[in-house]
């Protein structure tokens, strides 16, 4: 009895950490959202600069999704989560250092992979802890939501308080935060972090990479590619020049970070809404709908700018269509992908979601340097909901 109680006692651990783990790692990734295109704006950075920098820190994560992957299977997911956090807890510290583009891009760019590393390293530590029971995985999910409405707040409000050192020690003690969890949950769930590391494993796997890419040929994998680029389009939008315009208004960093959050919050409801809605209507046709739905919501900021009642309501749109497409693009991953390799599909995915990361801000940036950057609301708006109309004609082609 006591033996049993004690495992209980362990699972129990191993639960919360995760759930910490999921809290922390997603909240550094919205507080880096709003703290890094304030400090952009308030060095002097030009709205082209300010995409490329912004799209920086997707560059890594891009090329590497997959591989972070394979390195999280051979050395242990919790070995790669106290790594990744660490430099996530100490690189924010060096942005008020220097003002310099080149050097902002470099933190970018180091930083955007150890993030993005641990946001994936939780939810697969989530995964393997939960060993498939759909009540703890959401629980995760809620916790991962919690850090992201809460992290844009109190970075937003410690911008307007104390500035911009204060601003990104937030995001370092959240990202210390992620090291406590790592600490407290234990190696059970996951033996192969107590095993000496193996450094070979560190080396790019072609062969891996190369089985991941030819999922893309099959059908409901290559909807899921392109309408995974287009979902994350109000994304990039939101964590670039989303937040330059509405700082350029006149708007406070705390109101900025309200907007974001009330977006992330919103998303808990779309999420819990999809089930029932695919009951009303294919899955496939209903992610094209919650894209068009996101695009245009954030796609309309300029014009409702001046009334925050009107941004807020459209970030609760946005926060709506974004929670209710993500389960339904993984369930079209689950059923479409051949011979059970949903890991490589989820990798191939975010390593698509991850580009867009890059093209928008970029796009954004160059568009609004030859126009304004209300313009490039409008012109991205429409280049967007284009390409998604050309996905909705291919979409009737596929097999149901």
């Amino acid at each position: 009895m006591p033996q049993q109680q004690s495992g209980a006692n362990r699972s129990d651990r191993e639960t919360l950490a995760t759930l910490g783990a999921g809290l922390f790692t997603n909240g550094v990734w919205d507080m880096l959202s709003v703290a890094v295109p304030l400090y952009a704006v308030a060095v002097g950075l030009n709205a082209a600069q300010i995409g490329l920098i912004i799209s920086a820190r997707s560059v890594l994560p891009a090329a590497l999704s997959i591989h972070g992957g394979i390195i999280m299977d051979e050395l242990g997911t919790r070995r790669v989560l106290i790594w990744v956090a660490v430099a996530s807890a100490a690189l924010p510290l060096l942005f008020p250092l220097s003002g310099w583009f080149g050097v902002l891009t470099a933190l970018q760019l180091l930083l955007g992979l150890a993030t993005s590393l641990g946001m994936a390293a939780s939810q697969t530590w989530s995964m393997q802890t939960s060993l498939g029971d759909t009540a703890v995985l959401a629980r995760y999910s809620v916790a991962t939501r919690i850090g992201t409405f809460i992290g844009p707040v109190a970075v937003g409000a410690a911008w307007d308080l104390l500035g911009a050192w204060a601003a990104f020690a937030c995001v370092s003690v959240c990202a210390a935060g992620i090291i406590w969890s790592t600490a407290y949950g234990t190696s059970d769930s996951d033996p192969r972090s107590d095993t000496p590391p193996n450094l070979g494993s560190l080396l790019p796997n072609w062969a891996a990479h190369k089985q991941a890419l030819r999922l893309a040929v099959v059908p409901a994998v290559a909807f899921i590619l392109a309408a995974s680029f287009l979902r994350n389009a109000s994304g990039a939008i939101q964590s670039s020049l989303f937040v330059v315009h509405l700082n350029e208004t006149g708007m406070s960093g705390t109101l900025i970070g309200v907007l974001v959050s009330i977006a992330e919050l919103s998303g808990v409801f779309g999420s819990l809404a999809a089930a029932a809605a695919q009951r009303r209507m294919h899955a496939n046709r209903l992610v094209i709908l919650c894209t068009v739905i996101s695009i245009v919501a954030i796609c309309l900021t300029p014009l409702l700018a001046p009334m925050f009642i009107l941004l807020a309501l459209a970030a609760v749109m946005r926060g709506i269509s974004q929670g209710m497409s993500q389960p339904l693009m993984y369930a079209v991953l689950t059923q479409g992908v051949p011979g059970g390799r949903h890991g490589a599909s989820v990798g191939l995915r975010n390593a698509v979601v991850r580009l867009g990361s890059i093209i928008t801000p970029a796009l954004m940036g160059f568009i609004a340097e030859a126009y304004s950057i209300a313009a490039s609301f409008y012109i991205i708006g429409v280049i967007y909901l284009l390409a998604t109309a050309m996905l909705a004609l291919a979409e009737r082609r596929l097999p149901k």
